[in-house]
């Protein structure tokens, strides 16, 4: 029997060589990267889990307006994490006729995916807030009125102050991929398995699935999926002519449009991120050889903000690892989409979407708790009223409906309209967002929030639109509707003068109208149509064969 000396010995070698071991992996996670799939399933969105990411070779920024994580209060331990989809082809490592070619001119840097994952460290929750891209909003570039995707020309701060500023959400972290890396991760993993009730296209895409099943999708086909906007679908029985779309000929090709543009596109992003993240955990991590395919598809192309530091990180695996993407609520900003192109100052911007009160707020509550400025009293915040649309009787009016509500009403002005359908901006002064969203909670209909100038000194300067009640209720929790909303049917050119006659002829009505132009508003969480893909049943991750689908390598506009 050894001695207590020996005994001593032994335990302290056993301990000496378990501490080199476990030296041994932190100089490898230190040396190769920090095993997250933050780089992987964060930014796509899904979930955490663990990957590796090369600390040399991830792109560090300067991004301003980032807030601390904050240490105490309702927010202690929760980190929002901006999560965005570049379109910038010059970015690319390898150009691809496909996405068109940065010297052809196709330089355009703009965000095809804007969203916000939260983390609660509390609780381990995972929720994901979208915001779609043709939302109109005062502050998308710096004192201008634009779609949010338009943002990132201005670089990262600019999105950013966007969020902040415009829907109230505090940034933590920023992170950006490109088309390389969401790509280069699909075929990291061999490619994904999607289920496809029916045939779909789209011809900006490049999405061409021909055949109905489980479906084996490459990087590219994955990629074209995610991307769809404009897509056609064919159910059983409907003939499949994808030459007449592509001669224009919409109504000979069989199918059917699918019509619901960025916000399908959102929710089709949603289910398929669940099913990429859920292949990540099944198939790659812990995988040697599919980790460092991981590794090399994601950490060359990946940008993240510069205070987003390695032991952040490390500690965001530890407290996550394990959660349960599937169940991980996804909502999406709900709009009100312009059924016309939108004419602003005298400049077409085609086609986009409205924010829509009070929907747009109840949806941001349930994302990230109770909404601090819909508690203020209204008799602690002074408002003024600047007409936009050319009715000083229908300004008048809404001063005193705000009045009524108990607001400090200490003005009244009019500005130039800015065409015959506008959006109503609720602009609030810098330092008060909190009074800015009182008076947003009042609102129902197209109504923006923003920071700027106020008239006559007030806090808050409500610019009337074209679609917007006063109603004073108080800002519900969110209902999510199960059902899509319908999609107004195409309506006939108004005119500006048309629209003063509506207002000045219906005094007794709260508010403005729209003469139909404006669809209803969307919902936060939509149920998923027949023809979408979804994840397969029974899902196995062995790949399928490859010849049910194609994507055609040609040159796109979407």
């Amino acid at each position: 029997m050894p001695d207590r000396s020996g005994r001593l010995r032994a335990w302290r070698n056993r301990r000496r060589e378990r501490k080199s071991a476990r030296s041994a992996v932190r100089r490898r996670l230190t040396r190769t990267g920090i095993a997250v799939v933050l780089v992987v399933v964060i930014v796509l969105g899904g979930g955490i889990g663990y990957a590796i990411y090369r600390v040399d070779s991830i792109k560090r920024i300067h991004v301003r307006g980032l807030q601390p994580v904050a240490s105490k209060g309702h927010f202690k331990g929760i980190e929002d994490i901006l999560l965005v989809g570049s379109t910038s082809r010059c970015a690319l490592k390898v150009q691809n006729p496909a996405f068109g070619l940065c010297q052809d001119g196709v330089n355009g840097i703009n965000s095809d995916v804007v969203m916000v994952l939260r983390l609660d460290g509390a609780t381990h929750k995972v929720t994901l807030l979208s915001f779609p891209r043709d939302t109109f909003i005062p502050n998308a570039r710096p004192g201008q009125y634009n779609r949010i995707d338009s943002a990132l020309v201005y670089g990262p701060s600019q999105l950013v102050a966007a969020i902040e500023e415009d829907f109230g959400v505090p940034i933590n972290h920023y992170v950006v991929l490109n088309f390389d890396t969401f790509a280069g991760v699909v075929d990291a993993l061999g490619g994904v398995n999607v289920y496809f009730p029916d045939r779909l296209y789209d011809n900006y895409s490049q999405l061409d699935i021909t055949k109905t099943g489980c479906l084996h999708l490459n990087g590219f086909q994955a990629l074209a999926l995610v991307r769809a906007r404009h897509m056609y679908y064919w159910t059983k029985g409907q003939t499949m002519d994808v030459a007449a779309i592509k001669a224009g000929n919409y109504g000979a090709s069989g199918g059917e449009y699918d019509g619901s543009g960025d916000i399908g596109r959102i929710e089709r992003d949603h289910i398929f991120l669940k099913i990429l993240a859920s292949e990540v955990a099944h198939r790659g991590l812990g995988n040697p050889v599919t980790d460092l395919k991981l590794l090399d598809a994601v950490a060359p192309q990946l940008e993240v903000d510069s205070s987003f530091g390695v032991g952040e990180m490390l500690h965001l695996v530890r407290a996550f690892h394990g959660i349960d993407i599937g169940a991980s609520p996804e909502t999406t900003l709900p709009v009100i989409e312009d059924t016309q192109p939108y004419i602003y100052e005298g400049y077409n911007y085609g086609d986009l979407v409205f924010p829509s009160a009070p929907q747009d707020q109840e949806a941001i509550q349930a994302f990230m708790g109770p909404i601090p400025g819909v508690s203020l009293n209204p008799a602690s915040v002074s408002v003024s009223v600047l007409g936009g649309i050319g009715s000083p009787t229908a300004t008048t009016r809404t001063a005193a409906q705000l009045a009524k509500l108990g607001y400090h009403v200490v003005g009244e002005g009019e500005q130039t309209p800015v065409g015959p359908i506008s959006e109503t901006s609720v602009i609030y002064s810098p330092g008060h967002i909190a009074e800015g969203q009182r008076v947003l909670a009042s609102l129902s209909g197209a109504v923006a929030l923003g920071v700027g100038k106020t008239l006559d000194g007030a806090d808050v300067t409500v610019v009337t639109g074209t679609d917007f009640h006063v109603h004073g209720g108080t800002l519900p929790k969110l209902t999510a509707s199960t059902t899509a909303a319908p999609v107004a049917a195409r309506a006939s050119r108004i005119t500006l003068a048309a629209l003063v006659r509506t207002v000045l002829v219906s005094s007794s009505s709260p508010g403005y109208a729209d003469n139909g132009v404006l669809a209803p508003p969307t919902p936060a969480v939509a149920s998923v149509p027949p023809y979408d893909p979804r994840a397969c049943p029974s899902t196995s991750h062995a790949p399928a064969g490859h010849g049910s689908s194609h994507a055609r390598r040609t040159r796109s506009s979407g």
